[in-house]
């Protein structure tokens, strides 16, 4: 019988949580991962808090709890990654439940910690990430279906080799996304931390071991319970250029006036450009406004590109480099490791980011 209540709690979180998106099937993977970080106690909680950010004393009243008990509580399952804390316009702290992804997945390994414990968290989460990618696969196959659904991220290009001829606007530049962020925070990529406590580490050499970067309340939150370290933003350009020197690819939240997060990713780890990769013609991070052309006349087919490109786009045909612009992400990076300066980038359109009226729900709403 205990079995089967504890096994409702988790369902009853997980149909919780599933008022966020993305959401998450139910499957025995998924409910693992819910039972490896919440307590019961925890579970029947967070599945009983509305949507949005509350008060301790709201939720006290709502709950017919001990307030000062029940703020201890929820300060607890903070510091697990479990609820994300605030702070509204009256200094009071706010309260609400951490959604799926952004937020419990990533916590789990974003303080960078190898403890057995770390491990065995690592591999129940790349069970549950597998299991749904199998669950998916049939719609993941189906590119023309799946692309309707729009992009959690997309790519912005390594700014130096953005074309003169054209207006840039500040969603389309690392500098002037950066200049508008007072808070920000950078810490491990859960893609790269998990893959390396899976034992398949990432591939390309000198990443940087911190590359992940959020922002605003998100950030003053991650700092506050050690998942991220505060930076400023010189030291925050510095680390990205870092990441352009590896190769990596900056992709962002694809929401707009609303930056929480700015990653740097592998084609060997990073779960977005894996998918991209398997399942071509797919698009789960929109590609920047920009595509990169080869000066065939110049291009040496040295393969700098070729062994470079995160997402496999490009190819030698005929002596020169080609790129295949259904799965290029316009990231710029194969133009500024050219070593003839054989490739540019020209503009390709003017999408701005996804507008929406509401933050990110589960953090902070």
């Amino acid at each position: 019988m205990r079995a089967t209540m504890s096994s409702d709690i988790y369902h009853k979180l997980g149909d919780r949580l599933n008022k966020n998106r993305p959401s998450f099937p139910l499957i025995e993977p998924v409910l693992n991962f819910l039972k490896s970080i919440y307590t019961e106690e925890q579970a029947a909680l967070a599945a009983e808090i509305p949507m949005g950010a509350h008060t301790s004393k709201a939720l006290a009243e709502l709950f017919n709890r001990n307030q000062k008990e029940l703020t201890g509580f929820l300060e607890t399952m903070a510091d697990k990654g479990l609820i994300f804390v605030s702070r509204n316009d009256e200094g009071e702290k706010e309260y609400s439940v951490v959604p799926f992804v952004p937020g419990l997945v990533e916590f789990q390994s974003m303080r960078g910690t190898e403890t057995p414990e770390d491990i065995e968290q690592a591999r129940i989460v790349k069970e549950m990430m597998n299991a749904m990618e199998k669950c998916s696969s049939e719609f993941y196959n189906n590119p023309e279906r799946a692309n309707k659904v729009p992009a959690g991220l997309r790519t912005i290009p390594v700014e130096q080799e953005l074309p003169d001829n054209t207006s840039i606007r500040s969603y389309e530049q690392v500098s002037a996304t950066i200049a508008l962020e007072d808070s920000i925070a950078v810490g491990y990529c859960h893609c790269r931390h998990t893959a390396k406590l899976t034992g398949n580490p990432c591939k390309i050499e000198n990443v940087p071991d911190n590359c992940c970067f959020y922002f605003g309340k998100v950030a003053d939150y991650m700092i506050d319970r050690g998942f991220a370290e505060r930076v400023n933003q010189d030291e925050c350009l510095v680390i990205l250029k870092e990441c352009e020197d590896a190769g990596l690819v900056h992709n962002i939240n694809d929401i707009f006036g609303f930056n929480h997060v700015l990653c740097n990713c592998c084609g060997c780890c990073c779960d977005f450009l894996l998918k991209m990769k398997r399942y071509r013609g797919l698009i789960n991070v929109a590609p920047s406004n920009f595509k990169v052309t080869v000066d065939i006349e110049n291009c040496t087919a040295c393969e700098e590109c070729v062994s470079g490109c995160q997402v496999e786009a490009i190819c030698i045909e005929n002596d020169h480099a080609s790129i295949n612009h259904d799965y290029c992400l316009g990231c710029g990076n194969c133009v500024a490791g050219c070593p003839s300066d054989s490739l540019s980038m020209i503009r390709n359109s003017d999408t701005p980011p996804i507008k929406i009226d509401i933050e990110l729900a589960g953090l902070g709403r």
